[in-house]
């Protein structure tokens, strides 16, 4: 009797030893998801790029000079209005997959994140940010599988299953990502250099002597001429800031990627040392790179 009591205690012991080192082995996939989650989730730059459009459109003067410009932006909103959709849903399905690998590798009992509710419709190729059918198909793929992970409880520790059915899917979400906030960045260059069109255009018209400005004087025109200068000046750096936002966003993706697609060729051995070192210092560097975008 007390010989049975003992062995059941070993096993007891046995089992909580490797349910507790299998979540440990896991910490590196854990750790580098949640990372990855904090990193699909950034939308400033996405917003930003989103609204660039109606941003300019409302400080461009009637001026006929700047039709070609009107024109150019209200395409670019179509553009944009046409991608929105699509856009939010990747930063969805992207941030509730990590979400869900981190809850998987984690010691909690799996629940599916609230983002993946979000991927019931499908999103759109886009040409503007260099979206195609590919993207669209993976995408596809992953939204059909969302009701297995719901039923899937039971597997909560299966890490490597979710890896192998959804990771060539996420890898490809990624890069449309990717290219989508490559595309961010050249349409910020071009707010950028049509805002110096529109700063000169402002002085010219404020320090130019017209008949009847009697009542603007020297001292009136150097006042608004001040107050232009430092509009200029803080314009120009919410553009700095909303450039360095959308590069290390990039930078960001790359790394997730990059620490993804390594997790995915080495799935038979996430235990392995090589491997938890590559995903904690992906992690490692995603930190920073959220952290340098916050200081922002």
């Amino acid at each position: 009797m007390h010989g049975s009591k003992r062995i059941c205690l070993a096993l007891a012991l046995a089992c909580s030893a490797l349910v507790a080192g299998g979540c440990s082995n896991l910490g590196a996939v854990r750790e580098f998801a949640a990372s990855s989650a904090r990193m699909t989730d950034y939308r400033a730059a996405t917003d930003h790029y989103l609204d660039s459009a109606d941003r300019q459109l409302a400080e461009l003067p009637a001026a006929e000079r700047f039709d070609g410009t009107r024109q150019h932006l209200q395409a670019l909103k179509q553009v944009t209005a046409h991608d929105k959709a699509t856009l939010l849903r990747l930063h969805a399905t992207t941030t509730g997959y990590m979400r869900a690998l981190a809850q998987l590798a984690g010691a909690d009992a799996y629940s599916v994140s609230p983002e993946i509710g979000k991927v019931a419709r499908a999103i759109e190729t886009s040409e503007a940010l260099g979206i195609d059918k590919d993207h669209v198909d993976a995408y596809a793929n992953i939204a059909r599988r969302v009701s297995n992970w719901a039923l899937a409880a039971r597997q909560a520790r299966d890490v490597r299953h979710l890896l192998t059915e959804n990771g060539a899917d996420m890898d490809k979400l990624l890069e449309a990502m990717q290219r989508a906030t490559e595309a961010y960045g050249i349409v910020l260059e071009q707010e950028i250099a049509s805002y110096d069109a529109l700063a000169d255009y402002r002085r010219a018209q404020w320090t130019a002597e017209l008949p009847g400005d009697a009542a603007l004087t020297p001292e009136r025109r150097e006042v608004i001429a001040t107050l232009l200068r430092r509009s200029e000046l803080a314009d120009r750096e919410a553009q700095r800031q909303a450039r360095k936002a959308q590069r290390a966003a990039a930078r960001g993706l790359e790394r997730v990627r990059q620490a993804h697609a390594e997790m995915l060729r080495n799935v038979d051995r996430l235990d392995a040392d090589q491997v938890q070192e590559l995903l904690r210092a992906a992690a490692d560097d995603l930190k920073s790179i959220r952290e340098s975008i916050e200081a922002l």
